[in-house]
């Protein structure tokens, strides 16, 4: 966004001419190709005068044919308008017979261009509008005394000026040209700025998806289904490297008791403060889940059960520390598997459930926090 607002500013600071890379050499191979010579100037630069004469009252007959065409009429929109026009085309009408066609003049020329193509002036009515100037120029040329109709001056004269209308129409259609790109250009980067956006949305809503597909939304653990593909594959990467491994099961001791007496959103709130310590507590490989209902479960790879014991007492530690448990303690049960001998997912979560209810058949007896391992 910022380089493009660069590239802006600029271009504000460049004429057309730089803009388009119209160059004083580029000029002087246009009028080249168009046999525009020196001679050419000359003639141009010897009607002047009358032309600068002449250029009111050629105007006004100018303006009375094109306006009868109701497409023109429409473009132009009002007498104002019309007005800032007339005296736009008398200041051309003298510029063609000035003698200097250099940058300066070819900027004007480009600005013609661009104006025309802003307001929407077709390439049909700028060519039959082209025409109907230089036939009246021509009518005119051939009043003058020293250049009567038919005469070499009158063809030397004429022949000039539609080179010269040739070389500013080359500039014109230059600018008509630049400004289709420009809009082409500006069209696609649009295109690719709505594509970047709905790119970002969609990966935003397909993250969005993939999250709630694997998490548990209250929590932000894991939820069952990722725990089950995550133990699963622990266990064969486990097994493969002679690895030990524990999985922790966790159930909450009370927490039936706080949804009855302080309502669902006390027992979320539980839930929440149980989640975020056990994020805390254990270690980024470790896979931290919520079972379902008020059980946890914890996978720790590379880990021994002393390990995970630890574990668990830093968890209780950190919960306690949070305050506001509302009496809720832990049931936890711990189980082992490898290095040497390894259990399926399914033995593995039977046996760590076993402990983790022997643990509470304790809580039920003395309430507290119980680890069986």
């Amino acid at each position: 966004m910022k380089q493009n607002q660069e590239s802006q500013h600029s271009q504000v600071q460049e004429t057309l001419a730089e803009q388009m890379r119209i160059t004083e050499r580029d000029i002087a191979y246009r009028k080249y190709l168009l046999d525009f010579t020196d001679d050419d100037v000359g003639f141009l630069l010897q009607m002047k005068e009358p032309m600068s004469a002449a250029a009111e009252e050629l105007v006004e007959e100018y303006y009375t044919s094109l306006t009868a065409n109701p497409e023109v009429k429409l473009v132009i929109g009002d007498s104002e308008t019309l007005e800032r026009l007339k005296q736009a085309m008398r200041r051309y009408v003298v510029e063609l017979f000035s003698g200097f066609y250099d940058l300066e003049y070819v900027n004007k020329r480009l600005r013609i261009g661009r104006v025309h193509k802003r307001i929407g002036v077709a390439a049909r009515l700028y060519l039959s509008a082209v025409n109907l100037l230089e036939s009246l120029i021509c009518q005119q040329i051939a009043t003058f005394p020293e250049s009567p109709a038919g005469s070499k001056l009158c063809q030397d004269r004429t022949h000039a000026l539609h080179k010269l209308m040739l070389f500013d129409m080359q500039l014109v259609f230059d600018t008509y040209i630049s400004s289709l790109e420009a809009e082409v250009v500006s069209a696609r980067q649009d295109l690719e700025r709505h594509a970047r956006a709905a790119e970002e949305n969609f990966n935003a809503r397909t993250q969005r998806l993939q999250q709630l597909s694997t998490h548990d939304s209250l929590t932000g653990l894991l939820n069952q289904q990722a725990f089950f593909e995550a133990l699963h594959r622990e266990i064969l990467v486990a097994e493969r490297n002679a690895w030990p491994m524990a999985l922790i099961f966790l159930d909450l001791n009370g927490f039936k008791a706080v949804n009855d007496t302080h309502g669902h959103l006390e027992g979320d709130r539980i839930l929440k403060q149980v989640g975020n310590a056990i994020c805390e507590t254990f270690r980024e490989v470790d896979y931290c889940v919520r079972y379902g209902g008020d059980e946890f479960a914890i996978v720790m790879p590379k880990a021994l059960c002393e390990q995970a014991c630890e574990a668990c007492r830093r968890l209780i530690m950190r919960f306690e520390d949070a305050g506001n448990t509302r009496g809720i303690s832990f049931s936890i049960g711990i189980m082992q598997t490898g290095p040497a001998e390894f259990h399926d997912s399914e033995t593995l979560v039977r046996n760590a459930d076993a402990l983790m209810y022997r643990a509470k058949e304790k809580a039920h007896a003395t309430p507290d926090h119980y680890v069986e391992c």
